[in-house]
């Protein structure tokens, strides 16, 4: 109760959303083509599935946290993989800390370290 049950990605193109994802995050995934859609697997619940759009939104787009045992090596990966870095690890109170990235067609996620 009161916990995500599905999260949407948009992307302009499948692949290389799955490839980004699947190789920086380990995910995996299944083509849903009658509803042009791809659902994903993350390990662990919430999982979710990734939507088409001709261009990224700019703005209004929801904030989704993936939990990180390592957020700089995480960022590491991400670069590699044709994404960017728009904040750097940064410590929320004495809570944990928190990143920002987006994927090469634009999509802004966030990264969550818990503090151990």
């Amino acid at each position: 109760m009161n916990h995500f049950g599905h999260i949407e990605i948009p992307t302009t193109n499948f692949e290389i959303a799955k490839t980004f994802f699947g190789y920086v995050f380990g995910w995996t995934f299944q083509d849903v083509p009658k509803i042009e859609y791809v659902l994903f697997k993350a390990g662990m619940k919430p999982n979710g599935g990734f939507f088409k759009v001709k261009k990224m939104p700019k703005t209004n787009q929801v904030n989704v946290y993936i939990e990180v045992k390592d957020i700089n090596a995480t960022l590491k990966k991400v670069q590699k993989a044709g994404g960017t870095v728009i904040i750097k690890k940064s410590k929320v109170q004495n809570m944990g800390w928190f990143g920002m990235f987006s994927t090469p067609d634009g999509c802004h996620l966030c990264l969550w370290q818990r503090k151990v």
